[in-house]
């Protein structure tokens, strides 16, 4: 989602401030020139200053704003997201329920925004007032198994919020984080923003093995399974009635740790209020066929995903493109 656009005489310099991506949550996006890299990153040191002054309720009044004005100029993400809520929902909702539902997912992005900022201000005190947890203490008792846990995270509500985790259960949890190769400033800002909180950030490159370490240590792991997978690589999966790529890391990497995988899910709950939700672990599939069991457990996870954002539909990150745009070679 783009947030702030520079445009010079008739073509735009794509500087996207704040966009989501598939390993990470919230990603500069690279710019046709660095030199704006230290400037943006003044301009979101002052709007995190100004929004951490101001009054909860109003700062989130503005980001619902910014929400409703970005759905109505970022022509790109509403056509993505309507496209989506279609293959979705086509057969189910009328054009005005999906539009509804776009305007809203606009809406949470830009609250989520502002809330971003505001995190790494926040005490335990403050969150657990914000935040109602649902299922933490009975699921993290897997923890006694000595074989760590493995979070099933999408990008629903503030998920940037499921990073306080790490204080309630007084434990760090270990994330795969993209670098923000493009802006050094914006990256170690970042980079001391979330460990701050509790987590543990590693690059996605060969990320399996260090996850499977951590997890021998009784560690948490918190992966993003919702994003597209990358075609040469990734499981093609059913998701609202379709076949897409999915990433087979998080079904690799239970099924050699042994690790219990949690679904667990950030729902926002009116104005300022959310609900955390963790599941109890899913009953993975083994058959003795490894590849199999990989595809047949990913296919399980976004059983689990579709699941939730039906039930929730408003609450998921549509702008982002996970149905495949070209059909795939036979």
């Amino acid at each position: 989602m783009r947030l702030f656009l520079i445009r010079e005489k008739n073509r735009y310099f794509e500087l996207r401030i704040l966009e989501f991506n598939q390993n990470n949550h919230l990603q500069f996006k690279d710019s046709k020139s660095k030199m704006f890299a230290y400037p943006i990153y003044l301009l979101l040191r002052t709007f995190s200053f100004f929004v951490n002054l101001l009054p909860e309720g109003f700062a989130l009044w503005i980001g619902r704003q910014m929400g409703n004005v970005m759905y109505w100029l970022d022509i790109e993400h509403r056509r993505v997201a309507l496209g989506n809520l279609r293959i979705a929902f086509g057969q189910e909702k009328s054009i005005r329920e999906m539009r509804f539902i776009a305007k809203k997912n606009f809406q949470n992005l830009g609250m989520m925004a502002v809330e971003f900022f505001r995190i790494p201000h926040m005490d335990l005190e403050s969150y657990q007032k914000k935040v109602e947890a649902e299922g933490v203490e009975e699921a993290l008792k897997v923890l006694e198994e000595k074989k760590g846990a493995l979070l099933l995270v999408g990008h629903f509500g503030n998920w940037e919020l499921m990073a306080m985790m790490a204080k309630v259960i007084q434990k760090p949890i270990l994330v795969i984080a993209k670098p923000i190769k493009n802006n050094r400033w914006l990256e170690r800002w970042f980079i001391e923003s979330r460990e701050g909180i509790g987590l543990q950030l590693i690059p996605p490159e060969n990320a399996t093995p260090k996850v499977i370490q951590a997890l021998s240590q009784n560690m948490v792991v918190g992966i993003m399974f919702d994003q597209r997978g990358k075609r040469s690589k990734g499981i093609w999966a059913d998701f609202f009635g379709r076949k897409v790529p999915t990433t087979p890391g998080l079904a690799v990497m239970a099924l050699k740790s042994g690790a219990p995988v949690l679904p667990v899910f950030m729902i926002r709950e009116g104005f300022g209020k959310h609900r955390l939700i963790v599941r109890d672990p899913l009953k993975l599939i083994h058959t003795g066929d490894f590849r199999q069991d990989v595809e047949a457990n990913t296919q399980l996870f976004n059983q689990v995903l579709e699941s939730i954002i039906r039930e929730y539909p408003e609450q998921w990150l549509w702008i982002h493109r996970r149905f495949e745009r070209k059909p795939r070679r036979r």
